[in-house]
C-alpha cells in the first residue's frame, strides 16, 4: 500500500517529541504487553526527555508522517542506523544495561526484565556486523490502514539498503504482516511472554537483507 495523498514524510525535529509520545500511547493504549511493561501511561515527562536524547544519537532516523493539510502529525519511526560493528556493540552493550532495571511506572517490573532479556538474547545471537535496528513505530488509530505504517518501514529500508546494513526488528502480531510485505522474515524462535490474565502474546523477530 503506497502512501496517502495529502500525506508526507519529514524529519523529527526536537519540538515534534511530545506529539510523538502522544501518538504513541494512543497507537498502544489497548497493548497487554506494553502496558504490563511502561503503564497505562507510562512516565510522559521521562518519554519526552528520553527520545530528545535519542534524536541526538547520530545513529538515530526519526521519521514523522504528516498530514499536509492539518499539519499534524500521524504517525513516526525511529530507527538506529550502525555503519559500523563497533558502533553497534557499544550500543547494544549500554541499551542491556539500561534494561536491567524496569521503569518506576511498570505494572509488572518481571514482564519488562524478561522480554528485554529475551530480545537481547535473539540481537545477539542474529545480528552481526552492522545493522539498522527499526526501535519503534506508531500511528495514529484514525490514521492506520492509509498506508502511514508501510511508508514510515520502507523509508527505514531505503536507509538501510542505501548503508548495506541488515534491518532487523522485533514484530507484535499486529504489524507481522506490514513487515512481511516490506520483505522482511521470520528469524529464530519467538518470544513467548505469558501476561497472566491478559494471556499469552507471541513477539516474532524479523530481519531484512540488501
Amino acid at each position: 500500500m503506497s502512501l496517502q495523498q495529502g500525506t508526507s514524510l519529514h524529519r523529527v525535529s526536537s519540538k515534534d517529541i511530545p506529539a510523538l509520545v502522544d501518538i504513541h500511547y494512543e497507537a498502544f493504549a489497548d497493548d497487554a504487553l506494553m502496558k504490563l511493561m511502561y503503564g497505562s501511561h507510562g512516565d510522559a515527562a521521562s518519554a519526552v526527555s528520553d527520545l530528545r536524547e535519542a534524536l541526538e544519537d547520530p545513529t538515530a532516523r526519526f521519521t514523522k508522517a504528516v498530514d499536509n493539510e492539518t499539519g499534524d502529525i500521524v504517525g513516526w519511526s525511529w530507527w538506529n542506523v550502525y555503519l559500523d560493528a563497533e558502533t553497534h556493540l557499544e550500543a547494544a552493550k549500554t541499551t542491556e544495561e539500561e534494561q536491567k532495571e524496569a521503569p518506576k511506572t511498570a505494572i509488572s517490573p518481571e514482564t519488562f526484565l524478561q522480554y528485554h532479556a529475551a530480545v537481547n538474547d535473539r540481537r545477539r545471537r542474529w545480528i552481526t556486523g552492522k545493522p539498522g535496528i527499526l526501535q519503534a513505530i506508531a500511528v495514529r488509530p484514525r490514521s492506520q490502514g492509509r498506508g502511514v505504517g508501510t511508508a514510515l518501514v520502507r523509508a527505514g529500508l531505503e536507509e538501510a539498503k542505501r548503508n548495506g546494513v541488515l534491518a532487523w526488528l522485533e514484530a507484535s502480531s499486529a504489524g507481522h504482516g506490514l513487515y512481511e510485505k516490506c520483505g522482511f522474515r521470520d528469524v529464530g524462535e519467538a518470544i513467548e511472554s505469558d501476561l497472566g490474565a491478559y494471556g499469552k502474546v507471541t513477539t516474532v523477530c524479523m530481519m531484512y537483507e540488501p
